[in-house]
């Protein structure tokens, strides 16, 4: 899986916007970030107390969340297709912990999928105790595509990331968790199953 077929930007264009944030990745992934997968399981616990004095409670922000375009690309099951499921799949986030609708999130992951699970359970969690998560949007760029490994008919992708300030915030307007702005950069590796994409990893790429 180690040899490289080309860079991604030939595929999906040199940037891919996710969210309301810009994006200039440059692969550094600062400790403290949610989406990079430095806390236990990839996930921000919403028990996280913030350090600084609380805010004065305020109201929680009337959103409008819309759900991300599937790209027409992921019909493709070479490395066209491979790429933009795994950057859909990063637009997916932002959305699911907002919404709390985990349908396309569970159907894209696959049951090995650590990372996928944690998160999963994040936005339930959310969803029940009734927070709100704001904010998170996420871009990406794909930086490297891999070849398919025949074996498994995995395709690892290496995808630079930027992430927008996020909170989690309580139903009484006190914040329970919050991080800045953060870069970094994950190999996604994605398998077609049953005619779909799916998704087996989400995590740092291995030093070589």
């Amino acid at each position: 899986m180690g040899h490289r077929v080309r860079r991604g930007a030939a595929v999906l264009g040199a940037l891919i916007l996710l969210g309301g944030v810009g994006c200039s990745p440059d692969g550094r992934g600062p400790d403290g970030s949610r989406f990079d997968g430095s806390s236990p399981a990839g996930v921000a616990s919403a028990d996280t107390e913030v350090t600084d004095s609380p805010p004065e409670p305020s109201p929680t922000p009337s959103r409008v969340v819309v759900k991300p375009e599937r790209p027409a690309a992921m019909d493709d099951d070479g490395p066209a297709g491979a790429e933009a499921a795994a950057v859909y799949f990063v637009k997916l986030d932002s959305y699911t912990q907002a919404t709390g609708d985990t349908a396309e999130w569970e159907a894209m992951s696959h049951e090995v999928c650590g990372f996928c699970a944690g998160r999963l359970a994040q936005a339930q969690r959310i969803a029940e105790r009734g927070d709100a998560f704001v904010g998170g949007e996420l871009c990406a760029e794909v930086r490297h595509t891999y070849r398919m490994d025949l074996p498994t008919g995995i395709w690892p992708i290496d995808l630079d990331i930027a992430e927008s300030p996020t909170r989690i915030i309580r139903p009484d307007g006190t914040v329970a968790f919050e991080t800045g702005e953060s870069r970094y950069v994950k190999r996604v590796e994605v398998a077609r199953r049953h005619g779909a994409w799916v998704v087996f990893t989400v995590g740092s790429i291995p030093e070589s």
